[in-house]
């Protein structure tokens, strides 16, 4: 009877070469089977696997076949094409064995799992294989390394406000003006990531993946800006001037503990924003961001100040016989359901000692010193976004002009229900944008709204200085509700507080 044979080919992405192709590979095993005397009955192709995992498709189909004893024999070109682990050639080959299969390989023809002496010589391979791939790694990491601590950029994802120009980080000007207006309105405003991003978001400022129509790793991302997205680039050192190569190993525990901290490789590029504005803005970022606090207690201090972030209702109150703190309407039931889900909100509950503790702590800093305060409010970057609100009120103004000459169209079929309601929409937008725009074209009003602010607070700090150390509850809640604008609990139970002052 003629032995039936299947062949197994395989390459991973950085393996494409013109030797280990999948179609030379294919080519040598047939003949290698006609020397042989086998019938090849089956083929399985593992296309872009690496040789490190056990789960791939075909892989997956050759092993199910052999138990169904369709073939006799498995060929190989060569052992690191079935694995490129020893423990994961060695389960390969039990499981073909367990089903009454071989195993043979072209460029190694001392490797025959049929034969004692072919085991043996199969184990010796399987650990020169493994070693040559481990080799390989750690000579492309070294280079790698080498290569950022040069200047040049080796890869991945590319910061928003940079591009990449002869395997350098150059700064992308137009991205840049939006990095620099992120940065001026955290440290000079204290506004929290999510703002900022509405802001943007409403400024129709485009992500640079909604611009260029393609996504991160081939995953489609969404079309306006994202909290996360904004927070992740308040905290990226490169626009200091600092890239950091290696932080997502660094991250999973595989950097190398000689390369910098914690496995990270440190190298100089264009800077975006000041070393002090960007480090002005992580002091910001620290002080707005309440976890795990515990200090001092107080009862309904931030009453209809804590908004949630998830579904958007506002946190009450809530005192019991053992716990006392603050619980979102959308999850107590108190307020109607969101009206983009039919659940109930999972935003986590805040135990008022928590919330209450830093901010009352921060409040009294302020009343106390409010010279200082002042003082260190502003730093020298100038508002950018001028040019952004006067672009978004041109497109909304051509929107409704737009909309209104479809409405006259006879052909269109536009009822008049329909413009009604979305002209109104495009009005409010225009109207809040043109407000926008007229109270940043004034630097004189912004002056003197500024200095208004400033005496403002002087008033406040005279007038409650001497209260602090015995204030009730009442008189915390006043300053509160003075100093701070606004409270947004995240889904992870971060809080981002944004100061009025």
């Amino acid at each position: 009877m003629t032995p039936h044979a299947a062949i197994y080919t395989r390459v991973s992405t950085e393996e494409q070469t013109e030797n280990y192709s999948l179609e030379a590979q294919a080519s040598i095993l047939k003949a290698f089977a006609d020397q042989q005397g086998s019938v090849v009955v089956a083929e399985y192709v593992d296309a872009g696997q690496s040789g490190t995992k056990l789960e791939r498709p075909a892989l997956t189909r050759l092993l199910a076949d052999a138990q169904a004893k369709q073939f006799d024999t498995v060929l190989i070109y060569r052992l690191d094409r079935l694995a490129r682990r020893t423990h994961l050639a060695y389960s390969i080959i039990q499981q073909l064995a367990d089903a009454g299969v071989g195993v043979r390989s072209y460029s190694e023809p001392q490797i025959d799992s049929t034969t004692p002496m072919g085991k043996v010589a199969l184990g010796v391979t399987a650990i020169f294989a493994e070693l040559e791939r481990d080799t390989f790694l750690q000579r492309s990491k070294d280079g790698m390394r080498k290569a950022v601590e040069k200047g040049y950029y080796t890869g991945g994802i590319v910061a928003y406000g940079y591009k990449v120009e002869d395997r350098r980080l150059v700064i992308h000007e137009e991205e840049a003006e939006v990095v620099r207006m992120i940065f001026g309105w955290c440290v000079e405003r204290r506004w929290s990531n999510i703002k900022i991003a509405a802001e943007l978001t409403r400024l129709n400022i485009p992500p640079r993946y909604r611009r260029d129509g393609r996504g991160i790793r081939g995953v489609a991302t969404a079309h306006w800006w994202r909290a996360g997205g904004v927070l992740r680039i308040l905290k990226n050192t490169t626009y200091k001037g600092e890239y950091r190569y290696g932080k997502r190993n660094a991250k999973t525990g595989s950097g190398k503990a000689d390369s910098g901290t914690n496995g990270i490789t440190v190298c100089a590029c264009p800077a975006i924003v000041s070393p002090e504005v960007w480090d002005e803005a992580q002091k910001v970022l620290t002080s707005n961001r309440l976890t795990a606090m515990r200090n001092a207690r107080n009862v309904y201090m931030l009453k209809s100040l804590i908004k949630c972030g998830n579904c958007g209702c506002t946190y009450v109150g809530n005192r019991g016989p053992t716990w006392a703190g603050y619980i979102c309407c959308g999850r107590s039931g108190r307020a109607s359901m969101p009206k983009k889900t039919a659940e109930r909100c999972k935003n986590p509950n805040l135990s008022m000692p928590d919330i209450e503790g830093p901010i009352w702590e921060r409040i009294c800093t302020i009343i106390n010193d409010p010279e200082h305060h002042l003082e260190q409010r502003p730093l020298s970057l100038i508002p950018a976004e001028l040019p952004h609100a006067e672009k978004a009120l041109a497109q909304a103004q051509a929107s409704r002009s737009r909309l209104t000459d479809l409405y006259l169209d006879p052909a269109a079929g536009m009822s008049k229900t329909d413009y009604l309601s979305r002209a109104a929409t495009l009005d409010t937008q225009i109207a809040e944008l043109q407000e926008r725009v007229n109270v940043l074209s004034d630097r004189a009003q912004q002056q003197a709204n500024a200095q208004a602010q400033a005496e403002s607070l002087r008033a406040l700090a005279e007038r409650y200085r001497d209260l602090l150390t015995d204030a009730d509850d009442l008189t915390r809640q006043q300053l509160a509700h003075a100093l701070v604008r606004r409270i947004t609990v995240q889904k992870d139970g971060s809080v981002d507080v944004e100061w009025a002052v």
